[in-house]
């Protein structure tokens, strides 16, 4: 289960800082920091900001829980949203919502192969197809991700949301029926199709006609 990680923030002042646009973000990303907002529970939300470094941290970690340290006290959150600029390298924003440790909250969780599926030695493509799903749970039992074992997919064979071995407590929101990972004869991959669905031949060079000489 995920355990909430420590962070060290600094809060801001809100009147120096309205809103969240590119030119807060790039006075902050300046001093190599991030800023962030905390909201929820009926409280007024706490803009703040983290240190660039502790940021990818977290995303390494794939942290869910965060127990924020600051002037005044600390925050357990739930991180909801990330925020990157138009070519996914920099974060510009990160939103954090409160929680109790015990409410029962919906939120993402990876899903993990491990293994090695037989199908492909036999000449089959593994394709996975879901890499998260939708969960709710308590915030304290928040997992890590979701172990997807696919040591026994041969050829033709699927795992499904409802075959997922869940930790006790963790319930999937979404259709059971959906598949997360399977594997498929080569030949069963689709030939390319033309935007109207028809099969695309070979464009052919047609020579071009000699103008007729009066």
């Amino acid at each position: 289960m995920a355990e909430a990680v420590k962070i060290q923030v600094e809060v801001r002042e809100a009147a120096k800082n309205k809103g969240t646009g590119s030119r807060v973000s790039r006075k902050l990303r300046a001093k190599g920091r991030i800023p962030a907002i905390i909201y929820g529970h009926k409280q007024a939300p706490t803009p703040i900001s983290i240190a660039r470094a502790t940021v990818w941290e977290m995303i390494k970690k794939s942290t869910h829980l965060a127990e924020l340290q600051m002037a005044g006290g600390t925050e357990t959150v739930l991180v909801k949203d990330i925020q990157w600029d138009h070519l996914g390298k920099e974060i510009i924003h990160i939103d954090f919502a409160r929680v109790n440790a015990e409410e029962s909250i919906v939120t993402d969780v990876r899903l993990d192969l491990r293994g090695e599926a037989p199908g492909v030695a036999e000449g089959g493509v593994l394709e996975h197809l879901l890499h998260s799903i939708h969960v709710t749970c308590l915030a304290r039992a928040i997992p890590d991700s979701i172990k997807v074992d696919i040591g026994e997919l041969h050829i033709g064979k699927a795992i499904h949301i409802r075959e997922l071995k869940l930790p006790e407590g963790v319930i999937v929101k979404g259709d059971p029926e959906s598949l997360v990972v399977h594997v498929i004869s080569r030949s069963a991959e689709p030939e390319p199709t033309a935007v109207d669905g028809t099969a695309t031949q070979p464009e052919m060079i047609k020579p071009e006609r000699k103008e007729k000489e009066d």
